[in-house]
Formats: structure tokens, sequence, C-alpha cells
């Protein structure tokens, strides 16, 4: 059998050794159409036996539901899991645009509500009922979902794993706002447009473009970078929206910290402020409410740095995490550059200043060490 031919009995060895060649499966999805409902009678239609592979796999009306979540923030090395982890034997694990213009990913996971929405959910991924293989559904901004929907998650699949990515919050910020920045995004126009930093943002903009205008007026020279937003004023406006949605810190130590797992909705202000970038490095506080509903042994913690630096460890490690053989020798993977955006690196660069840095810092303190507190370990 050919090794993109997905459906074929290939022999586990065999697959290995062309996926540690470099070759890539074709993937070969239930179903390529995305819309709302398949065709024909969803709710009608039969459903087959499936038998579904591991212990933490579970049929679902003749699927398969994911074993495993990948969730984290962008700039965390998400992507870069994925792509190892669709290369593994073993595994399939769409992209994120295999669910563009399906259910929304909340109500699909009511299945109280209408249960053949999970159905078409599920359609993205290789049918893999009956076979060795397993599924896992790679979606980041899943780690700020609330306490209902990671409720729905668990009653759906008890047994999922979840891989959590994380990378140091002030340099991942800055890595993702200099991404976008380059792609000519507007952040006024984004992030959930939560009026604080709508507000803020054009404040700020109308003040560069006051001091620009007023150089030029002087006849000074004018650089078109001054009257551009910055990653450092994105992130310090950022700071200063969250401050007011999130008691003690969201999740400074204490008691009554600790008892926060979402902001303060009733405060128009922080409308959609989840949306935003700082919100989702506030890891101790999203894995809170992870921790609510799922045992902590579901959980694995994976840093950006030994995903970028030493990939090997860190994918074998989450092969026996998934209870699936190992990458096989020979595995191809790509080591990261070691000059790879950090702190350090912003503060002696003067990217961002350092009392801005300070201010991201002293917010982040308490944060980093809720999370130590949590799972034991320090990761940055």
């Amino acid at each position: 059998s050919a090794p993109d031919q997905t459906a074929c009995k290939m022999p586990l060895a065999a697959a290995a050794c062309a996926i540690a060649a470099g070759r890539t499966r074709q993937r070969r999805p239930r179903s390529s159409g995305r819309g709302g409902e398949r065709s024909g009678s969803v709710a009608d239609a039969p459903i087959h036996a499936c038998s579904c592979h591991g212990p933490f796999a579970r049929p679902y009306r003749g699927q398969c539901l994911p074993s495993f979540m990948v969730i984290g923030s962008q700039k965390a090395a998400t992507s870069k899991l994925r792509w190892y982890l669709s290369r593994h034997p073993s595994i399939d694990i769409p992209k994120e645009e295999a669910f563009h213009g399906g259910p929304n990913p909340v109500a699909a996971w009511d299945t109280s509500a209408e249960p053949w929405l999970l159905s078409t959910y599920l359609d993205a991924f290789e049918d893999v009922c009956n076979s060795t293989r397993v599924t896992g559904l790679k979606m980041p901004d899943y780690i700020v979902m609330s306490s209902r929907t990671i409720q729905l998650f668990h009653v759906a699949n008890p047994r999922v794993r979840i891989l959590v990515t994380l990378r140091e919050p002030i340099a991942r910020m800055y890595s993702y706002f200099a991404m976008q920045l380059r792609f000519g995004w507007s952040p006024i126009n984004h992030m959930g447009k939560n009026p604080c930093m709508q507000r803020r943002l054009r404040e700020l903009l109308r003040a560069k473009e006051a001091a620009a205008l007023a150089a030029r007026a002087a006849g000074r020279p004018v650089e078109n970078e001054s009257v551009r937003f910055t990653s450092e004023d994105i992130m310090v406006a950022n700071l200063h929206c969250v401050r007011p949605c999130y008691r003690n810190n969201a999740s400074g130590l204490g008691e009554a910290a600790a008892q926060e797992v979402w902001h303060e909705e009733a405060v128009p202000q922080c409308r959609n402020i989840y949306f935003t970038p700082l919100v989702h490095s506030m890891y101790a506080l999203h894995l809170r409410r992870w921790l609510r509903v799922f045992p902590v042994d579901s959980l694995l913690l994976l840093r950006f740095d030994d995903i970028v630096l030493r990939p090997i460890d860190a994918l074998q490690r989450l092969a026996a995490f998934l209870n699936l053989p190992p990458f096989p020798e020979g595995f191809k993977v790509e080591h990261g550059r070691e000059n790879y955006t950090t702190v350090t690196r912003l503060l002696e660069s003067g990217a961002v200043t350092r009392e801005s840095l300070r201010l991201l810092h002293d917010f982040f303190a308490p944060h980093d060490a809720m999370l130590r507190q949590m799972f034991g370990q320090s990761f940055w």
C-alpha cells in the first residue's frame, strides 16, 4: 500500500518509515463540505458500530471523538506542535481551517441540545473507527473557554487529554503583536473590539498624529514609524484595560484570588476582554477553570522553549502521555533558532522600555507564582 493512502491497513513500521523520510499523508476527512448541516437528514442517518482506539478516545454516533486537544496561545508553538503530531503514524489532527464554516465550536459540543451538530463537527476528522489511529483537535483559543464550555467537553469525553503549550507571557505578547503589525493589522478593529482597547488606542493614535503635525510645522523631520502603533503601545494599552476587569489581579496569591475564574462581565469596558492577547497569557486563571472539571493528570504542559529547541524530547514525552507508540527513530524535526524573542532580548534591543517591562512583569508575577503553585514546577 502507498504511504499516502490513509485508509489502507499499512503496518505501523512501514508508516513510521515513510513519515521519518519526510513524506506527508494526504488527509481524507469524512466530508470536505463545511456547511451547517450535512446532506440528507442527519438526525435520521444510520449510526454505524464504531470502536475507537486507546484509553482516551470515545465513540459518538458512529464516529470517534478526539483523544486529545491542543490548547494554548498564538506564538506559543501550537502550529509547530500540530505539524509534528500530524506526521505521527497513529494521529490525525486537522488544521484549524478545517473547521471554518462548520458548526459553532461551542454549540457543537452541547450534545443535549442538537446532538447532530457534533457529528457534523467531527466530519473534519479522518474516519478512524475500528482502526489503531486516534484524532486530536488543535484549537489554541480553547484555553480561554468558559467553565460551561469546558464542562461540555467533559460530558462528551471525560477521558480526553489536554495538551497545553506555554510561553513566557511578555515575550509571547510582543511576538504576537509584532507579527500582526507586520501583516498590516489594525489593533483598533480586532481583539473582540473591546471598548477600552478601542478608546485607548484611538486616543494614542490622535496623540501620535498631533505630535507629527507639530513637528512638521516646526520644520523637523518626521518618520512614518512615529505615527504607527508599536507592539509596546498595544501591550501597555492591553494591560491598562485588563486591570479593572479582574479583581485581585485574577491569579494573585490568596484565597480570594483563587476563587476567580472569569472577568467582570457587568463592567461595559470589559466586554470581550478575553479576546485580547494579554488575557490569553494569564495561564493560571484559565487552567484553574480546566482543573475544576478535569483531573490534573489529564493535562500535559509543554514549554515553548522545549518544543522549539528540544523537540524530540518533548514529542516522546507527549507520545507517552497519549499512550501511543513513540515517534519513529529519525523523525524529522526543525530545531528553532535560539535568538527568538525573550524579555532579556527585548530589553537589550530597546524594543520595549524598561518601564513598560516592569509594569508587565509586576502584573504577571502573581500569575506565574500561581502557575508554579498549581503544577509544582517553574516554566520560565
